[in-house]
């Protein structure tokens, strides 16, 4: 079940970076596959603004939610995000919270000239498997 749980989580992720960059964007310029690279323990997905805008029309965010909850993905939001103000320390996790969603955090990237996000899958890590960070 943990094996299948972590296939589930990295395949998608994988498969929305993919369907993103293959071009769910239309009208934009001929894209490129979001930039994917498998390091030892966790395979980062980073995917370029317009790739970004795509993610966030396409609704993708409502999928890490779907997928892991609130409680089994972590998130890097930018120093500038309007939802870093909303933090705050959880003693049964052990680390600093947000409640912000997945598409929250997808669509303010995208909102942003610039603005993209990083994927980091951990299919070691059934816990937390996902990790997203924005910038602009």
């Amino acid at each position: 079940m943990r094996n299948r749980f972590k296939r589930l989580v990295a395949s998608g992720a994988v498969a929305l970076a993919v369907a993103v960059g293959g071009g769910l964007a239309v009208g934009a310029a001929p894209a490129t596959a979001a930039d994917v690279r498998e390091t030892q323990g966790v395979w980062v997905i980073t995917l370029t603004h317009e790739e970004t805008v795509a993610a966030s029309q396409v609704g993708a965010g409502h999928v890490i939610n779907a997928v892991l909850g609130n409680d089994h993905w972590r998130v890097t939001l930018d120093e500038d995000s309007r939802y870093r103000g909303g933090s705050y320390y959880r003693p049964d996790k052990a680390r600093m919270w947000s409640n912000v969603t997945g598409q929250q955090v997808i669509s303010e990237a995208a909102a942003h000239r610039g603005g993209y996000v990083v994927l980091g899958v951990f299919p070691d890590n059934p816990d937390m498997p996902l990790w997203v960070a924005q910038a602009w």
